[in-house]
């Protein structure tokens, strides 16, 4: 009896080690594709009153990415504060076109076309504003952009703590990329979008890794 216990109790501290390791191994692996993708779009990324006009020329589109509307239709702060860049750099002369990105699935949510209403309302014409309701993603816009509307530079506006995911994608697949970054403030529900930033880095970079396409890679982007 003592010497089955004793077996036993070694094979459950070998599958305590086992486990142990698993988990270290995961965790180094989160941080390294972690730092991989910071790291490597970090120098592509300014902000908005640092965005140089010599590299302005040669964007084919700004992209904006969408994020929560309301349910009067109206612009969350954080989306608000990313059209408003964008609209501040169509503007300027930035790219002669905006394409609005986010999830358009449903008739009673439809992000880009929200974005679109605003964005005219400020001034940017509105046959200067792609939709592209198949933006479900970071990693689907950036390849939509890319595959679809056909771009090869673009500026992209968002938060900064979005800003390196969403730079990585659009290298990934082949664009060059300009992060503006559209505030330096903070949100209530900041630390959550921090920590929520980690495993969508791990997803998008294995998107890139295996060159995966979306789910709705036919679906257009238009006017």
């Amino acid at each position: 009896m003592t010497l089955g216990n004793g077996k036993g109790l070694r094979v459950l501290k070998g599958l305590f080690k086992c486990a142990a390791a698993l988990a270290v191994a995961a965790v180094i692996a989160v941080g390294g594709i972690n730092a991989c993708v910071v790291l490597s779009a970090n120098p592509a990324i300014t902000t908005l009153d640092k965005y140089e006009q010599s590299r302005v020329a040669s964007c084919d589109a700004i992209v904006v990415l969408g994020a929560s509307v309301l349910p009067d239709g109206s612009l969350s702060p954080i989306l608000q504060k990313r059209v408003d860049a964008a609209v501040d750099l169509y503007l300027k002369g930035v790219a002669p076109i905006v394409v609005m990105s986010g999830d358009g699935r449903e008739s009673n949510y439809d992000e880009p076309t929200a974005m679109k209403a605003y964005a005219i309302a400020q001034g940017v014409p509105a046959d200067a504003i792609y939709c592209d309701g198949g933006g479900y993603h970071t990693y689907d816009t950036m390849w939509r952009v890319a595959n679809v509307y056909g771009a090869q530079s673009v500026a992209i506006v968002t938060q900064k703590y979005h800003q390196y995911r969403a730079v990585f994608d659009a290298q990934g697949v082949g664009m060059s990329a300009v992060g503006v970054v559209s505030d330096t403030g903070t949100y209530d529900d900041q630390t959550y979008y921090d920590i929520r930033e980690w495993p969508a880095r791990v997803q998008d970079a294995i998107s890139i890794w295996t060159s995966a396409k979306p789910d709705n890679p036919e679906e257009g982007i238009t006017l």
